[in-house]
């Protein structure tokens, strides 16, 4: 009786232990993943659903399996050290710090959780100063709301629109009218197979609009099908940032790093996405290292994308890779002139393929992330980074450049005064945006995708 006692009091002390950095890392890994992806705390809040809860009173139970696995172990040489004496033999573990300890985290987590939800509905949004000279128009409440909205990309006609939305989904949005009547029908999520209880980022949808690109943290392999593992991404994610600043390794076979995925739509229905690295005729895009924004040349023989594989300048640099003769080249750094320590994303080519548009946090830029634009030369050497300028670039994030397909209307997503409380789809006449004369060479001929 004193051994089993014992025993379980040990196996407590070991779980309370282990329960308090797991409290501690969870929501660490939760809202700052959360605040860098969305810009907005308030955003971060709203992204609690009831998957996330149920997600952290299934990692305690783990923790409680870990304990006693433990103190199994431990507890003869725990033993040997204290030495079992009667008072100790008759204290009751139901009473002990640890099993008040553990209780506290089991009821306080979920219940914290539900507050700081309810608590992003109510809160007056946080926006950033815009800078004076911008006369840049947000989307409108059809299309942006509290959560994050961004990254949208059209098809041919310009007149549909796939988006990142709620935070970690993808939405798609009907024109009906002109686009400076703003007249977009309710977004609606693309349901699963492409939004799931994972982030799902950064679509891009082809000119027919029967294949999507997108970005996702979704495992694959054995991982794919484990449930409730999504707040647990976050927890891999944040590991990773803070253990390999150099991108010199990473951890967890890559779990938890984003990969770029793949859909077709036949008969009106999206089918289950494939890891790009799977599919025949696709670029090798994904590595174990944050693999995202992946975008194609007009004749589909050149992709750009962002990657923090080892090799580059700094974290996030841009690569690329070239078809030649049905087969895709090995990834490329595109060098120093557009790469750098910092973060280097979102490269999208015009259509004539001499000018690239890019995201960076280039200390010379307006604050935060600006928009930039290199241009490529003869001998296919790109030029500096060229900024934008105050147009579109303030003194938060700006990011993630895009346009429609008729050269007409340049978009890009920010976090400022004026919009819902973090990023938002904001745009400007393609005509002001440096660049401009490069892109309306071909107007009407930008297709983005093969």
């Amino acid at each position: 009786m004193r051994s089993n006692l014992r025993f379980k009091g040990l196996g407590l002390s070991v779980s309370a232990v282990l329960a308090v950095p797991y409290v501690l890392i969870m929501f660490a890994s939760l809202f700052m993943v959360g605040f860098f992806t969305t810009g907005s705390w308030q955003t971060a809040f709203l992204g609690i659903g009831w998957g996330t809860v149920a997600s952290f009173e299934i990692g305690f139970i783990g923790v409680m399996v870990t304990g006693f696995a433990l103190a199994t172990l431990i507890l003869p040489f725990y033993q040997y050290i204290r030495r079992e004496t009667p008072r100790q033999s008759s204290a009751s573990s139901g009473q002990s710090w640890a099993f008040r300890l553990l209780t506290t985290c089991l009821v306080l987590t979920p219940l914290l959780l539900v507050v700081l939800r309810v608590w992003g509905a109510v809160l007056p949004s946080s926006v950033i100063e815009l800078n004076a000279t911008s006369q840049a128009m947000n989307m409108a409440s059809t299309i942006n709301t509290a959560y994050r909205e961004a990254e949208p990309s059209f098809t041919a006609d310009g007149r549909t629109m796939y988006f990142n939305c709620r935070n970690y989904d993808i939405c798609v949005s009907h024109l009906l009218g002109t686009w400076e009547e703003g007249n977009w029908t309710a977004p609606e999520i693309v349901a699963a197979p492409i939004s799931t209880e994972y982030e799902e980022v950064e679509p891009v949808i082809s000119a027919a609009g029967d294949k999507l690109y997108f970005t996702s943290i979704r495992p694959h392999g054995y991982a794919r099908n484990v449930p409730l593992l999504s707040p647990f991404m976050d927890v891999f994610r944040l590991t990773n940032m803070l253990a390999t600043g150099n991108s010199s390794d990473t951890f967890f076979g890559g779990l938890g790093l984003s990969d770029v995925w793949v859909s077709y739509r036949m008969n009106g229905i999206w089918s289950e996405p494939e890891n790009i690295n799977n599919l025949a005729g696709e670029p090798h895009v994904n590595t174990p290292f944050e693999d995202h924004c992946l975008f194609f040349s007009a004749d589909g023989n050149e992709a750009f994308w962002t990657s923090t594989r080892p090799g580059g300048f700094g974290s996030d640099d841009i690569w690329t890779s070239r078809r030649v003769d049905g087969k895709w080249t090995e990834a490329e750094n595109l060098g120093p002139n557009v790469n750098s320590a910092v973060s280097e994303h979102t490269s999208i080519p015009t259509p004539d393929g001499r000018s690239l548009y890019i995201t960076t946090t280039r200390a010379e830029g307006f604050g935060g992330e600006d928009n930039y634009v290199t241009t490529r030369s003869s001998d296919g050497t790109w030029s500096k980074l060229v900024n934008l300028g105050p147009l579109i670039n303030g003194p938060g994030d700006d990011r993630c450049p895009a346009w429609t397909p008729d050269f007409k209307i340049f978009l890009f997503d920010s976090v400022r005064e004026d919009g819902f409380g973090a990023r938002d789809i904001w745009w400007v006449y393609f005509k002001d945006i440096k660049g401009y004369s490069s892109a309306a060479a071909l107007e009407g001929a930008g297709v983005l995708l093969p």
